[in-house]
């Protein structure tokens, strides 16, 4: 990030809901967001440990379509860990594709990840894993290419 940059505010549309912690949403529920953004299937233990292990989750939600209640669905998360001195890492970045313009409730979870960070661990350096689709709103954020040619690689454990 860069020193002093603010992120833009971003207003929730009326009806929705952006919570943030305690309010984790159900392991089942974050597990169907992820499989509709195109994640593949996890186990439910290890998510619901990830989850639990976070420290900080944000998550999006919108009055059901369906339903004539009060009930809302999940749309968006995202969600931070950290070693809390030095490093943030955030995780599972998600906007269901079909929530259109789908870079403006990308923002507005980020923005909202970056106000509770600056106040929360002032001075940490924020890395994420972003899909092609995001790095234009994540630079308008501030976010950039890490120097040197540094790249994310990832390698799965597998059992």
């Amino acid at each position: 990030m860069f020193p002093g940059l603010q992120p833009p505010k971003a207003a929730v549309p009326a009806g929705w809901r952006l919570l943030q912690d305690p309010d984790r949403p159900d392991t089942v529920v974050v597990n169907g967001l992820l499989q509709a953004c195109g994640q593949p299937d996890r186990s439910l233990a290890r998510l619901g440990q990830a989850l639990q292990r976070s420290d900080l989750l944000l998550s999006l939600w919108r009055p059901c379509k369906v339903r004539q209640t009060h009930e809302h669905e999940l749309v968006g998360l995202v969600r931070a860990t950290s070693d809390q001195s030095l490093n943030v890492n955030l995780w599972d970045l998600c906007v269901l594709p079909e929530l259109e313009p789908r870079g403006e409730y990308v923002r507005m979870l980020i923005a909202a990840m970056l106000v509770r960070l600056r106040l929360d661990l002032p001075g940490c350096s924020i890395s994420l894993v972003a899909g092609s689709d995001d790095i234009a709103v994540l630079e308008q954020l501030g976010f950039h290419e890490s120097p040197k040619g540094i790249r994310v690689m990832e390698l799965s454990l597998q059992p």
